[in-house]
């Protein structure tokens, strides 16, 4: 069964009263008419519960406790206190609440809809408004088939997808189609809709945690957030790459289960390439070291069949090649009887990034050659040797605070992109002017203004949060669920308070993480060379690759060069994927030329039968 929700309220004139689901499933819709306005919601999964007192209904997704208790999970007692908080004060209680969480909280009487999402809560929440009313939901692709309109591109985010392959923040490639961001509070009522933000980075800081006790923290924090997993859902199986990050959760996991009968279940995507044996090797001596029971999943289908599936499923972009095998490593996971697991990304952006060691050269230079002459020469002198590493820092020590630099780390971070062809596309200024858009993600967030903490916060803020939401769309999609622990508010308030040379070690990223594997696992598993985890792409996009076919058959936009088309043909870049990836999703969605399932969303909003294209912005909107 498909874990997803779908909700909405509208005023009456504009829609009709929704019909049942169907046997079997009215036990978890809830719906109430009033004199002027109609609310609904459909709630299906083990982690999309939902509560209901009458003209009040609230959806609880994923897991949320009171701060600083312990103890079993009590989902209940959650939604009731915030039932009665918001029944006395009109507004959600979220600040005494830590986990990954979203809600949304329909209220018939008041005709009002209030989202809110914490700081990191597991999974996308989309909506669609206007003056007449609000839908929202788990899954965009669901979204847009239960509107029951033709869709228009976003135009104005373009130019930031073709740089980052993905649109960062709370605009998607729709337009009128908005993700709910993390921290953020959406309300629709007589007002029409407001947003806020609830939860910054700054109200996760509080005391530095002790230099000598950061790993004892690190370890007693993730059993917390593993054990809230664990009664969540039963029979979790880790995703485990062989990496510091997923083999620090293993063990933890290992340790928690280790009373029961069975070894723990570890699951990784093979890909049958020489260029991925390594990756194979990698999850399997991690499995083996780490005393885990390994399936591997043979992906070897086409890569287009996985591509159109997280196209067709989702109706978002892939920032990650290695996405489109997610929703066939749930279905394989299914079908050995899983139907959770865990992924441990987001540990980089909290624990240190490969980057940050071009902002540690940089300061340590800048501190050794203090006058800026002087750096401008050693910059000619390395360039002139050939020593562009060197010249780089060199450069880099000048500018280590200048965020307008589109060659500093902070805008080139996961920007895996063909940057000479976005510029000709694009222009010089739309590609700053998606840059700073990323960049805008770190003032809303209240991030130091530190080279460290915002290189690392707009990892965690454009890419990361991203990549494992819509990770876990495509496993609900599938029927199973997807933790990422490492998003749990818990570990990101602890990652805030680590002391500076604790959390970005000077040339040594996740050195707190590695020292945690350390103590649990052999060391070499902490110490051995990181693995990209690439896929051939490339190969597959020249010709008389597997994907040529569809790279031949990309229509004609307007945003496109003409010789960077050609050239990026003859030798593909990342802007050909992306071009690609954008013209799969355009003809899947915009023109409808390619065929896509419709989802069953339709048959449970049928109150959106009527909706036509309204204008937007709609009601009004406060930051």
């Amino acid at each position: 069964m498909e874990i997803h929700y779908l909700g909405g309220i509208f005023k009456h004139g504009l829609a009709e009263r929704r019909s049942a689901v169907g046997v079997g499933t009215i036990a978890e819709d809830w719906g109430w008419m009033g004199e002027d306005a109609e609310l609904f919601l459909h709630a299906a999964g083990p982690c999309c519960r939902l509560f209901t007192w009458d003209a009040l209904a609230l959806l609880l997704r994923g897991y949320a406790r009171p701060s600083r208790e312990q103890g079993p999970l009590d989902l209940e007692r959650v939604a009731e206190e915030i039932r009665c908080h918001y029944l006395e004060h009109g507004e959600l209680a979220v600040d005494w609440l830590e986990g990954s969480f979203t809600l949304a909280l329909l209220d018939g009487q008041a005709q009002r809809v209030m989202l809110y999402r914490n700081l990191v809560g597991s999974g996308f929440t989309y909506y669609r408004a206007d003056s007449a009313g609000l839908l929202f939901g788990s899954n965009l692709a669901e979204l847009i088939d239960a509107v029951q309109l033709s869709p228009q591109p976003n135009r104005d985010v373009v130019p930031a997808f073709f740089l980052f392959r993905w649109t960062p923040g709370r605009e998607t490639l729709f337009d009128g189609f908005f993700r709910l961001l993390p921290g953020e509070q959406v309300c629709w009522d007589a007002r029409g809709l407001t947003r806020v933000q609830r939860q910054t980075f700054a109200d996760l800081r509080s005391q530095t945690i002790a230099d000598d006790a950061a790993v004892d923290a690190l370890d007693e924090t993730m059993e917390h957030v593993l054990l809230d997993c664990a009664q969540l859902r039963p029979g979790t199986a880790n995703l485990l790459s062989g990496g510091v990050d997923s083999s620090y959760l293993q063990a933890i996991w290992g340790r928690l289960t280790q009373d029961e009968e069975e070894l723990p279940r570890s699951f990784s995507i093979e890909v049958d390439h020489p260029h991925t044996w390594g990756d194979t090797d990698y999850a399997m001596t991690a499995s083996r070291a780490l005393g885990s029971q390994h399936t591997l999943v043979p992906a070897d289908a086409p890569y287009a069949d996985y591509l159109l599936d997280v196209l067709a499923s989702t109706a978002e972009p892939p920032n990650h090649v290695q996405t489109a095998y997610f929703g066939h490593l749930a279905r394989a996971m299914i079908g050995q009887g899983v139907y959770s697991g865990l992924n441990g990304y987001g540990a980089d952006a909290l624990f240190g990034q490969g980057l940050s060691n071009q902002l540690h050269n940089a300061a340590l230079l800048r501190r050794l050659v203090p006058p800026a002459w002087l750096r401008q020469s050693g910059a000619w002198l390395s360039s002139l040797l050939g020593w562009t590493d060197l010249a780089a820092a060199f450069r880099l020590a000048g500018r280590l605070n200048d965020w307008t630099d589109l060659h500093h780390p902070v805008n080139r971070i996961v920007a895996f992109t063909d940057w000479e062809a976005v510029t000709a596309c694009f222009g010089v200024a739309a590609v700053a002017d998606a840059a700073a858009g990323r960049r805008s993600l770190l003032d809303r967030y209240a991030v130091p203004d530190d080279p460290q903490e915002r290189l690392h916060a707009v990892d965690f803020l454009g890419e990361s949060m991203d990549t494992a939401s819509l990770w876990t769309t495509l496993f609900n999609r599938a029927g199973a669920d997807l933790f990422s622990p490492f998003l749990d508010s818990r570990i990101v308030r602890l990652a805030l308070n680590l002391s500076p040379h604790v959390r970005f070690r000077f040339r040594r990223p996740k050195d707190l993480l590695k020292r945690a594997l350390v103590r649990l696992a052999p060391a070499e598993l902490a110490y051995r060379k990181k693995l990209s985890f690439g896929q051939p792409i490339f190969e597959w996009l020249a010709p008389g690759g597997p994907l040529r076919p569809l790279v031949d058959r990309i229509a004609a936009y307007e945003f496109v060069d003409a010789e960077v088309l050609e050239r990026v043909r003859q030798r593909p870049t990342w802007f050909l994927y992306s071009l690609l990836v954008y013209d799969l999703w355009h003809k899947l969605f915009i023109d409808r030329s390619l065929p896509r399932p419709v989802s069953d969303a339709v048959s449970r909003a049928t109150t959106v039968r009527e909706w036509s294209d309204r204008p937007l912005p709609y009601g009004h909107s406060s930051e």
